[in-house]
């Protein structure tokens, strides 16, 4: 971004002795300036502004002085150097590279807003500079991308907002799931459900005055829920596919026989089937061990029978 010096314009040679010197210190002021040694170039503008009249006004002086202060990286001071300058009797070309330079120091503050109003106003008394018209364009461009980060920074508060929220209902319907009130590994909240998959929490079905979550044998059939329940208990066994699930229904595969008068198979008591399988086994296992030690002894061996 352009940093304008102001240099002295060629006066007549009837000028005081005042004016002589405030001359030569902006000359030697911007010869300091351009070889980048911008602290002398400070103490030159600062005597220049020193040797003036009581009440008399350099402009010159005044804003390079501002210049070199922002070359220092001294911004504040170059802001409130700029904006010391009184505009009243400054031309339009004067204005616009106040404004140009005023606008430059606050980018470097990153006050974006007001460097637009800047680079506008120095547009308005000068139409056709170009680089304050660059410098506008850029600075807008930035005013863009900043709302936009903004605007994603609150979406994004808004997403993990929403995440955190639904995180926490997940976490509430987990551990309503995992509440087993007695112990029969169907959740409650499976338990409280009527017919039409509504929570009801005074659901009864075998009427006992406990509620099915709390009943360890909610149809009262003799045979305990968790054993009715199937092998996934958080969607219980229907056997005959009527819609009510073994644990709340008292004849489970609709024999017309309550489940109370069947016969239940204990688990842990091997079949007939299985029984049978495993004796036919043993039998041809006994076979040929016989074969084998009749072969090796000449005579036969007496079976032996198994009773089951």
């Amino acid at each position: 971004m352009r940093l304008a010096l102001i240099y002295i314009a060629l006066f007549s040679l009837s000028v005081s002795s005042f004016a002589q010197k405030e001359r030569k210190f902006i000359r030697n002021g911007n010869g300091e300036f351009q070889d980048g040694n911008f602290i002398e170039s400070e103490i030159e503008y600062k005597k220049a502004l020193d040797n003036l009249k009581e009440g008399e006004k350099s402009f010159e002086a005044e804003f390079n002085l501002g210049d070199a202060y922002y070359k220092q990286e001294k911004y504040e001071e170059a802001f409130n150097q700029f904006k010391s300058i009184n505009q009243e009797d400054l031309s339009k070309e004067q204005k616009a590279i106040l404004q140009h330079n005023i606008g430059n120091t606050y980018m470097a503050k990153k006050d974006i807003d007001n460097a637009i109003k800047s680079y506008k106003d120095a547009l308005r008394n000068n139409p056709s500079d170009d680089e304050t018209r660059y410098n506008l364009i850029a600075a807008m461009k930035m005013k863009q991308q900043q709302e936009d980060q903004e605007q994603n920074q609150d979406q994004n508060k808004d997403q993990n907002k929403d995440q955190d929220q639904n995180k926490d209902q997940n976490q509430d319907q987990q551990d309503q799931q995992k509440q087993d009130s007695d112990g029969d590994g169907i959740p409650d909240e499976k338990e409280k459900e009527d017919q039409n998959g509504k929570q009801n929490e005074q659901q009864d079905t075998d009427k006992d005055g406990k509620p099915d979550y709390q009943d360890e044998d909610s149809d009262n059939d003799g045979i305990p829920d968790k054993q009715e329940a199937g092998d996934n208990p958080n969607e219980p066994k229907d056997t005959d596919g009527d819609g009510t699930p073994d644990y709340r229904d008292t004849d489970s595969n609709n024999d017309g026989t309550p489940d109370s008068q069947e016969q239940k198979p204990d688990p842990n008591q091997i079949s007939k089937e299985d029984a049978q399988r495993i004796l036919n086994a043993l039998n041809e296992d006994e076979k040929e061990l016989q074969e084998n030690m009749q072969k090796k002894k000449g005579k036969a061996v007496k079976s032996i029978e198994k009773n089951w």
